[in-house]
């Protein structure tokens, strides 16, 4: 049978309400009084969590997979910072390195030149490169050392093996070399097997120079040692500047083509040797 209008409870009826606060209270307080004895809500709260749990979890997710994300960046940047540092400390190291390289093959290149050095007559001072003409057409170099430090015009320059030219523009802090590839050089030498003395040319080569003016029926070989021969008052007699690389007989000509290889690296200069013979007065350029 339906419901009447008469039979219908009224919610908005103040007994209704007072009636509901009853219950409630009865209710809570049953409940605080079995809580009390039996900890029966403990109980209730830890199955209550295990259903919950889940739910925390997939709540605290986003924040925790954030968190690892910029963790995870923030190692990443101090790797990738840490990994700089650690290349340029070994690029340092291997400069140094190559340093050491350096200071040994320039203590070994000093060993030389002092093995090179006769022993009297002359006074030596040592130099180092400070330029090359970039002129092809002209072989020069220009030293460290000038007037200032004793050099004088017209002194011979060596290497550890051999000659390499002479003084030909002295300055107070630094000296112009001509080398003796440069065309317009000419040193007097001789073949150190027999004296035989000639003129050695530069002709615009680091790797050759050629005699002239040797009659077909002269006393050379190839690999013969030309020296200087001291004749002209430049260069010191002695010091090793070619040797004979070449020896054509031109068919109708009475003189000999002939070429000789610097003993010096006439590429490659570094350290020098600027000889002076303190009792000669050297011939002006």
């Amino acid at each position: 049978m339906p419901f009447t209008k008469n039979k219908t409870i009224d919610r908005s009826n103040p007994n209704y309400s007072g009636l509901r606060i009853i219950l409630i209270f009865i209710l809570s307080s049953g409940m605080m009084y079995l809580d009390f004895q039996g900890n029966y809500t403990d109980r209730l709260r830890s199955y209550l969590s295990v259903a919950v749990l889940p739910i925390q979890i997939a709540a605290n997710a986003p924040k925790k997979i954030i968190n690892n994300l910029k963790n995870k960046l923030s190692d990443r940047e101090s790797i990738l910072t840490e990994n700089q540092l650690l290349k340029k400390e070994i690029i340092q190291l291997y400069s140094k390195v190559q340093q050491t390289y350096k200071l040994e093959a320039e203590n070994k290149r000093l060993f030389e030149l002092l093995k090179a050095k006769p022993e009297d007559g002359e006074n030596f001072i040592f130099a180092d490169i400070i330029a090359v003409n970039q002129d092809n057409d002209k072989h020069q170099i220009i030293i460290n050392k000038g007037s200032m430090d004793g050099i004088e015009l017209g002194a011979a320059i060596a290497d550890s093996k051999g000659i390499i030219g002479h003084i030909v523009r002295d300055q107070v802090l630094a000296s112009e070399v001509l080398l003796i590839s440069d065309p317009e050089h000419g040193i007097p030498i001789e073949i150190a097997r027999n004296g035989l003395r000639a003129i050695a040319i530069g002709i615009g080569s680091y790797d050759e120079i050629i005699l002239n003016n040797l009659p077909n029926n002269s006393d050379i070989k190839i690999n013969d040692v030309l020296i200087t021969s001291g004749l002209g008052g430049r260069y010191p007699e002695g010091y090793p500047v070619a040797i004979i690389s070449n020896i054509e007989r031109v068919k109708g000509d009475s003189y000999l083509s002939i070429g000789a290889k610097p003993i010096a690296n006439l590429k490659n200069i570094n350290e020098v040797l600027v000889i002076q013979d303190i009792k000669k007065n050297y011939p002006n350029e």
